[in-house]
This record gives C-alpha cells, sequence and structure tokens, in this order.
C-alpha cells in the first residue's frame, strides 16, 4: 500500500522541484505518497488499454498513460495510469495536465485498490473528473463509474466482464474487449 511522506503540507511545485529519487509520487491534499513500481500483468493490461484507448481518441483527444502527473489543485497531483483529454479541454496540456481531465483510469494491484477505491476515487470526484474507470483482476471487471455532479461523487453506470464490451460516450467509437484485457 503506498505511503505518505513524513513532510506534513507540500505543494506540487515543491514536490516537484526535489531531486529524483527513483520513486513515484503522488500529491494528496498536499500529502505526498510513494508507489511501488506496477506489476507485469499491470503493465501489460495498461499498454492494452492504451492500444484499445489510443486510435478511438485519434480526432477527438488524447490519451497519456503513467507516470504523468495530473495537478487538479495546488497541493494535489496523483498519477493516474490512463488519462483521457478531449481536444475541448487542450488548454489543461502543459509541461504536465493542469486541470480535470475527461476521463482517469486505474488498474488495481494488491498494494493499491484501497487508494485506488477510495482516496483516489473521492479525490477525482472532488475536482470533477466525469468518468472513472477501475479495472479488476481480481473481479476479472471493468468498472465504470459517472460523476453525479449534484452528489460530488461517482456512481457506477456499468460493471464490463468477460464477453462484455466496454464503452463510454466520451470516445463513441472505443470498444475495449474485457476478454482481451484478462486473457
Amino acid at each position: 500500500m503506498s505511503q505518505p511522506l513524513v513532510r506534513p503540507y507540500i505543494t506540487y511545485e515543491e514536490l516537484s522541484r526535489l531531486p529524483g529519487d527513483g520513486h513515484r509520487y503522488e500529491l494528496f491534499d498536499g500529502e505526498a505518497y510513494v508507489s511501488p513500481s506496477p506489476s507485469l500483468w499491470h503493465q501489460d493490461v495498461l499498454i492494452s488499454l492504451f492500444l484499445a484507448f489510443h486510435p478511438a481518441a485519434q480526432g477527438v483527444g488524447r490519451v497519456y498513460i503513467a507516470p504523468m502527473d495530473v495537478v487538479l489543485a495546488p497541493a494535489t497531483a496523483p498519477q493516474p495510469d490512463l488519462v483521457v483529454v478531449l481536444d475541448e479541454n487542450a488548454s489543461i496540456l502543459k509541461d504536465v495536465i493542469r486541470g480535470v481531465p475527461d476521463l482517469v483510469l486505474e488498474v488495481l494491484s494488491p498494494s493499491t485498490a484501497a487508494m485506488d477505491r477510495g482516496l483516489k476515487m473521492e479525490t477525482y470526484a472532488r475536482h470533477g473528473v466525469p468518468e472513472y474507470w477501475l479495472v479488476d483482476r481480481e473481479r476479472q471487471a471493468i468498472e465504470i463509474y459517472r460523476l453525479d455532479r449534484a452528489a460530488g461523487a461517482y456512481r457506477l453506470a456499468q460493471t464490463c466482464r468477460r464477453g462484455d464490451q466496454a464503452t463510454t460516450p466520451l470516445l463513441p467509437v472505443l470498444s475495449v474487449e474485457v476478454d482481451r484485457i484478462f486473457g
């Protein structure tokens, strides 16, 4: 599981000026967390997802994979596994992503699942990320959440299992075959 650093409060700009130490840091409300390196399975799944998302975004947006900082606020900068920014929001594409992307996706790992379902989900919802996908190896499922703006929280829109196609209205031509992800 990710652990916070000892330093009490830090901004993204302060964190980005620290010398590199080989660790991957994510920042949540001024607390920096170090995350372990992803497993080979995690990387294989992420590559498969990128290969599905990238062509589907052509002409309508951009797709990025971790490590990529997404600065949601001065002291909040997670690194989602996959990020989609539609062309209409391209102004947030700077040296890193500085603003709210249209879709974020996390591939659950035993060491990160609690954070992905807890702190990260709450953070993305609080900052207004419209869509959040969780790829769950244990359940062999892709969970698609959409933001209920009135409630300020995500609602499960769809759970896609083997034999299903995961889709989003944000990228109308996207069709992720769940069997291929968990195959």
